[in-house]
């Protein structure tokens, strides 16, 4: 609970005057390094600008270019001053780069002051490093929480501000007659020029968290204790106020759907959705069938070879009960399922943490995350619907575990139920989610952590739902998941030719081909840090790697499409979700300001799904 106490002692209280000015100091410092360093070396940035991906450079800066780099100098210098041991080291050092800064300023040596500033953060970083490992300190004052309390703090400020920014065009408020930046919005792209790395280390994160648990902490003496925080009942959260905050997220999620069709933003009512014309001709060949044989030959035979029948039927239905126009019922599903992704995203989170926390931060980062965004800019409708079907499929799928043999007989069975409906939903992501759920259970009966009666019944499930694929495949024609998966793989090149372009499909994958909606650093960022501190002895860690690490197969042998198949379905807001939590224990300031920088970006992302061509000589 926040209060007046905790937000003054946030602020600075009982801490000491030098401690307040050097954190302060060291957030300036930080915050204007980022633009310095990210507009000196031009770094690629990739912003969203009426559904068009364009190719920047980052060219920004807080205030001007030689004010920033004078007040990280003067920010260094204080920081310097005011942490060092000895008289006579704290006031040199000081004197020595501050004036050396300020000659080059007078002087407009305009090289010399960019050196310094961009030699700020590296010395910041030698000292704390000699001061952590040097048997001699050399520093009286080090950073601490109040260092994070202030980075947290403005970042609050700049998310809220950037948030109003990013609405007014929504609520008709003309910010025309003065320029107004988003800055917020500029560090999250600057920041996301980086998530290649980040999502390459995650799915990799199998291999790295035993290398780490094998080598570095071995060497580095580190014991891996459990954070009994990720995977211990919380029960701070009452049961009103949980229902309260799952509404607010499962509203926020039809919100954010509801933005690019907006009135202010999109004035002719365009399409959005890549494949809603697919959806709308498929749909209407339901419903001018003439009796229901010839229904259901369209649904699981002919459109779309038979590939998605229960999503075609479920658009269907909402047709018939709504009697509305088809075009506007396919553009405002993501209006039904994103509630429905947010809150079977709750259940299973819940059921692999028992954390309601973590449970609700999965929630609130499934609402702004790259599923419901892609799910809107490409128009994967099916791939949705389906996605919510086989998370909840996972739910039973643990509580056919965690429940003894003479009871878990119910979970089976709508375990099964729900693989059958998914099959029958969408096949390409059915062929995934089964691939997860086949290669965990494996791994539980090798490591024998569940009843073998329990897991063998539930890989026996599996099997029969593949036999009931390759059966319809066989019996009826319709598209099978293997089968459309190899048609996938023949048709994209998908294989060892695929290696040497890895990277560059990599780039077109997070940048272009999804409107640059898996470019998202802070999930990926969250997911590293639990990656961190997760334990490979918990059976719900070793299950999230296993759902990561899905992902370095089309990283390495397949194209841009085949990633985007596979990370589309990966639940990487869990992981990030587990990750907050973790941090909210500790400094809440810091998830909110962590959450207003993903709804700031959400926002904006949203808000520039309707096309305005470019001007023909920038096409």
């Amino acid at each position: 609970m926040i209060t007046s106490s905790s937000i003054t002692k946030a602020l600075g209280r009982g801490a000491s005057h030098r401690s307040i000015i050097s954190s302060i100091a060291l957030v300036l410092i930080l915050v204007l390094y980022v633009y310095t360093v990210g507009s000196y070396l031009k770094v690629t940035i990739y912003p969203i600008e009426h559904r068009i991906t364009y190719y920047k450079f980052f060219d920004v800066y807080l205030i001007s270019k030689m004010t920033d780099q004078i007040i990280i100098a003067a920010g260094l210098s204080s920081w310097l001053g005011l942490s060092i041991r000895g008289k006579i080291r704290r006031i040199a050092i000081p004197i020595i780069y501050g004036g050396t800064a300020l000659l080059a300023a007078a002087g407009n040596y305009n090289v010399l002051l960019a050196n310094i500033a961009l030699m700020s953060i590296p010395i910041v970083m030698s000292v704390l490093l000699y001061d952590r490992f040097a048997s001699k300190k050399i520093l009286d004052v080090r950073p601490n929480i109040l260092f994070i309390n202030y980075v947290a703090i403005l970042g609050t400020v700049a998310g809220l501000i950037g948030i109003i920014i990013s609405l007014s065009p929504i609520f008709s408020i003309r910010l025309n007659s003065f320029y107004v930046r988003n800055y917020p919005y500029d560090i999250f792209l600057f920041l996301s020029s980086f998530s290649p790395v980040l999502i390459l280390l995650l799915i990799s994160g199998l291999p790295i968290k035993l290398f780490i648990n094998e080598f570095i902490k071995k060497i580095l003496k580190i014991k891996n204790k459990k954070i009994d925080l990720f995977y211990s009942n919380d029960t701070t959260i009452k049961p009103k106020f949980k229902i309260f905050f799952l509404l607010l997220l499962m509203l926020l999620s039809i919100a954010i759907a509801l933005v690019p069709h907006h009135p202010a933003i999109n004035k002719d009512n365009q399409r959005i959705g890549v494949d809603t014309d697919y959806y709308v001709q498929w749909v209407n060949s339901l419903i001018h069938s003439r009796d229901y044989n010839e229904f259901l030959w369209h649904a699981f035979i002919v459109q779309s070879h038979g590939d998605r029948p229960l999503t075609l039927i479920y658009l269907f239905t909402i047709a018939k009960v709504t009697n509305a126009n088809l075009f506007f019922i396919t553009e405002h599903l993501p209006v039904i399922l994103g509630p429905e992704l947010v809150l079977v995203i709750y259940f299973l989170t819940r059921q692999l943490t028992s954390n309601e926390s973590a449970s609700l931060f999965s929630s609130f980062l499934t609402a702004i995350s790259f599923q419901p965004l892609i799910g809107i800019y490409a128009g994967f409708y099916a791939n949705w619907f389906a996605l919510i079907i086989g998370y909840l499929s996972f739910v039973f799928l643990f509580r056919s575990l965690n429940i003894p043999d003479d009871n878990n007989k119910p979970n089976m069975i709508i375990f099964g139920a729900l693989l059958v409906l998914l099959l029958f939903s969408h096949v390409y992501t059915w062929s995934i989610l089964v691939i997860i759920a086949g290669i965990f259970l494996l791994i539980m009966l090798k490591l024998k952590r569940y009843s073998r009666k329990t897991i063998m019944l539930l890989l026996l499930i599996i099997v029969s739902c593949v036999v009931i694929d390759i059966f319809k495949t066989v019996a009826i024609g319709s598209a099978g998941g293997f089968e459309k998966d190899i048609e996938v793989a023949k048709a994209t090149g998908l294989g060892p030719q695929q290696f040497a372009q890895r990277f560059s499909n990599l780039m077109v994958t997070l940048y272009t081909y999804v409107g640059g909606q898996f470019s998202n650093f802070i999930i990926f960022g969250l997911g590293l840090y639990w990656l961190l501190r997760s334990n490979l002895a918990d059976t719900s860690s070793i299950f999230l790697m296993i759902c990561l690490s899905v992902g370095l197969f089309p990283f390495l042998l397949g194209d841009y499409i085949v990633q985007v198949r596979v990370f589309y379905d990966i639940p990487f807001q869990i992981p990030a979700a587990i990750a907050l939590s973790y941090i909210w224990k500790r400094t809440a300031i810091a998830v909110l300001s962590i959450c207003l920088f993903l709804l700031n970006a959400t926002i904006i992302a949203v808000s520039n799904f309707y096309l305005i061509p470019p001007p023909p000589q920038f096409q």
